[in-house]
């Protein structure tokens, strides 16, 4: 074939048809900059990309028109179609976003926002996955809480058809690395530039630009994790972790050029500059055996002068300037006990103090003779260096330990951000202790390093959230103002992710706030609008029944506890809906009020000691029973026809994490998943075990849900989704495994959702922290396809097609909530 007949061969550059005569050659002669011509080669690009998504696009299109567009100033969904997205293999759009916001905030740039925000997360995902997740981000960004409108929904080749969501997705990830991060600070070069620079458990050193592009060649110590990393004037940097070694660094010609220090048998645990008074600087490190030495920052050769004695174990370092000409105190943080070392004082330690549990951060602050710290119990406070005075933050963070602090600026005011195992960060004020703004919520793990960005004096919306209190984001193109001193925080997570922040908001580059965590979510069969879905959403703030035929909500009454858990039931013909609250109390409402009237409730069920997780409903002998299942670790089942209790088990050793209801040969039996790692089955007749526990070797088994086999007999098997991200079904007859296990490769599974499609064919869906919905052919153990959403996902639930009723009796229904809000999409496999 000819370069003339081939598809991609690609046209002259053109302008558009202006009813002029001027050429190529015009035009050409006529560019002022590069810009122009990267501006008609994106337009020529643009035009070559096939309409239909499922058409992959030539290599160069895929590669390299996204840079076109954004050096020529159009970065926007016309000149970067939706089409070649989903082959879109730069990885980089969200850096060109940032990079071309002020020229690009008044471009129509829907498709690749929405690409944006899961980009980092699409990983090795298929074209199909690709766009189908896009699909559906795309209609979670652009039409909230719209009405159901199936004809707008529908895109060729995506495997979802959006019905409802109530969702928005942060865009704050910077950067995804293959390897736990564990180290994270920023330095600026001798030509100006500012760099973060991140540690793995490799042993690898990355360097990225403030926007998230690597900036040069990784570094490999070919050691141990690096844990440890502290940047020098002349580009230098230090690294150390746990093969004992401290290594020198020329970041910008990417140069070992010494290691002044080798323990081999022990691990580095600080690294520091200090500055006595009247001493040169020195750096000190910190052994896990309690050995304590100093380099020289210039030469790093050890250097003999005064240093505290440490007891022989690991210690954590800060230095604290006390101002002025009067040099640092020491703070030495070694196991709960923190002690201040002063060497102007002849008896060395000024004073110590003990925590309930280990130190795990030490960070100076601005005013002189202050530090802050962290701590194991979820201790985190401010104290002066000279006679131990305390300033605990206030709330105080929910339980659990700190991991990680630094210092930054927020307003003009000195303050410390802190990183938590709940996975959330939170910045406080370094005078007062209090908190500023909310929660920073986000990373999938615990965020074990933090640092700080300097900010710019001006912003964009698409740079800075929209204020809390604010219900729609601020219009494209209209600019917010930001403080010169304000700095962005950036964090290097467990979950491989490097991500930025605006203290006292959420991510940046979030949009319009809505209410966060979801607690419970679930679909609660159909509305007042035939074939609309009633869904079931509470969260901190309370609980509405969301009609997606009208987009109308009705809450229920607030005189109650937060909702953490749903269910459906019809008892009698009359439809109920079933909430369990975190005061451990369970209530039962009446849907059968009439469209937009708030449910009536019926009664209540008390016999839980703590908040109920996992609920489920079943019709037995005539009546409705409900069985519950409650971090009091027992499982227990109600009748709903007589509004009383049945039994009561506690076999579980801990806390039941999910329930389920399988029919087999002999009847309905009752699944109970728990964090012993156990699933249990139980007779709805006596609440009595039914043949040995089903040990499934997952750590904790958080999801349980029937699946059933097309045999004579209709019998069901157990699926069982664990804490290891896999998914293990199981014969309940033998207790025996059935086929392989089903492993999602990103982490735990929070969620299990069964549907049959259309034709028949049976189907899992898995969720979890990782924020991927994850479909199996339950048959044959195909993966069919991942849906990626970029935030973390706690609920599922489904809608069998052929239930009646159902929005689309030909496809099923899936629910998925999390973090960011709640979605709703038809879903189609046909073809897969």
């Amino acid at each position: 074939m000819s370069d003339a007949d081939s598809p991609y061969r690609a046209p002259r550059p053109s302008r558009p048809d202006t009813g002029d005569s001027r050429t190529w050659a015009d035009d050409a002669k006529a560019w002022a900059d590069t810009r122009d011509a990267h501006r008609l080669i994106a337009e020529a690009l643009a035009r070559l990309v096939a309409a239909d998504p499922t058409i992959p696009p030539h290599p160069y299109l895929s590669r390299h028109l996204a840079h076109h567009a954004a050096r020529g100033e159009v970065l926007d969904d016309a000149h970067v179609p939706l089409a070649v997205l989903p082959w879109e293999s730069s990885a980089n759009v969200r850096t060109l976003l940032r990079q071309s916001d002020a020229v690009s905030a008044v471009r129509r740039q829907e498709w690749l926002e929405a690409w944006a925000r899961i980009e980092p997360f699409i990983g090795g995902a298929g074209p199909d996955s690709r766009l189908t997740s896009l699909h559906l981000a795309h209609h979670a960004a652009t039409r909230p809480r719209t009405p159901l409108d199936t004809s707008a929904a529908r895109v060729s080749g995506s495997h979802v058809t959006p019905l409802w969501s109530d969702w928005t997705a942060q865009d704050n990830v910077l950067a995804v690395s293959e390897t736990r991060l564990e180290s994270l600070t920023r330095t600026t070069t001798t030509d100006g530039r500012s760099l973060l620079v991140s540690g793995d458990d490799h042993g690898t050193i990355r360097m990225w630009e403030p926007h998230g592009v690597p900036a040069m060649a990784p570094l490999h110590t070919y050691g141990g994790a690096v844990q440890h990393l502290l940047p020098l004037p002349g580009d230098l940097l230090l690294s150390a972790g746990t093969d004992g070694s401290v290594r020198v660094w020329h970041l910008t010609r990417g140069q070992l050029l010494a290691e002044p220090v080798h323990r081999p048998g022990t691990w580095v645990s600080a690294l520091t500059l200090f500055a006595a008074k009247d001493a040169p600087e020195v750096v000190l490190v910190a052994h896990s055996d309690g050995r304590l030495g100093a380099l020289d920052p210039v030469t790093f050769r050890p250097v003999d002068t005064p240093l505290p004695s440490l007891d022989p174990a690991p210690a954590l370092l800060s230095g604290v300037g006390l101002g002025g000409a009067e040099g640092m105190a020491l703070a030495v943080a070694q196991g709960r006990r923190v002690r201040v070392w002063d060497p102007r004082r002849p008896d060395g330690y000024t004073h110590e103090h003990q925590h309930e549990g280990a130190v795990r951060a030490l960070v100076d602050l601005a005013a002189p003779g202050r530090y802050a710290l962290c701590d194991d119990s979820g201790y985190i406070g401010f104290r002066d260096a000279s006679t131990g005075r305390e300033t605990p933050v206030a709330p105080a963070p929910p339980a659990g330990p700190v991991v990680a602090l630094t210092a930054l600026t927020v307003a003009g005011r000195a303050a410390v951000a802190s990183g938590g195992s709940d996975h959330t960060l939170r910045v406080w004020d370094a005078r007062t202790g209090a908190a500023i703004g909310g929660p920073l919520e986000g990373h999938t793990a615990p965020p074990v390093a933090l640092t700080t960005l300097p900010g710019t004096s001006q912003a964009t919306s698409r740079e800075l959230p929209a204020p809390a209190e604010q219900e729609l984001p601020v219009p494209a193109g209209q600019e917010l103002l930001v403080s010169a001193g304000q700095e962005l925080l950036v964090s290097a997570g467990a979950d491989h992710t490097l991500r930025r922040w605006k203290p006292g908001g959420p991510g940046v580059g979030a949009g319009r706030a809505v209410r966060r965590p979801v607690t419970a979510a679930a679909l609660s069969g159909p509305g007042s609008t035939a074939g609309a879905p009633l869904i079931a959403v509470a969260d901190e703030s309370g609980t509405a029944l969301w009609d997606t035929g009208t987009g109308r909500p009705v809450a229920l009454p607030a005189d109650h506890a937060p909702v953490t858990a749903f269910a459906s039931a019809r008892v009698r013909g009359e439809h109920l809906l079933v909430t369990a609250h975190r005061d451990a109390g369970i209530q039962l409402w009446s849907l059968e009020r009439g469209a937009h009237a708030a449910p009536a409730r019926l009664a209540g069920l008390l016999g839980h000691s703590l908040p109920v997780r996992s609920m489920a409903a079943f019709p037995y002998e005539g009546r409705t029973l409900l069985v519950t299942g409650g971090e009091d670790g027992t499982v227990r089942l109600w009748d709903l026809d007589r509004v009383c209790a049945l039994a009561c088990r506690e076999d579980h050793l801990l806390s039941i994490r999910d329930v389920a209801v399988l029919d087999t040969a002999r009847g309905p039996r009752v699944a109970s998943a728990g964090t012993d790692g156990t699933v249990r089955l139980w007779d709805p007749d006596t609440l009595r075990p039914v043949g040995a526990p089903l040990h499934c070797e997952q750590r904790v088994v958080n999801a349980v849900a029937a699946v059933p086999v097309d045999e004579p007999d209709g019998a069901e098997l157990v699926a069982s989704g664990g804490e290891d991200g896999t998914i293990r079904l199981w014969d309940p007859g033998t207790g025996r495994p059935v086929g392989r296990r089903l492993d999602t490769g990103d982490g735990p599974v929070a969620a299990l959702a069964f549907f049959r499609t259309a034709t028949g064919r049976p189907c899992l869906a898995a969720t979890g922290p990782g924020g991927t919905i994850h479909l199996w052919d339950t048959d044959t153990g195909s993966h069919l396809l991942r849906i990626v959403t970029g935030s973390p996902l706690g609920a599922l639930d489904a809608l069998d097609a052929r239930q009646p009723g159902g929005p689309h009796p030909e496809h099923p229904v899936l629910l998925a909530a999390g973090v960011a809000g709640v979605c709703v999409f038809g879903i189609r496999l046909e073809g897969r």
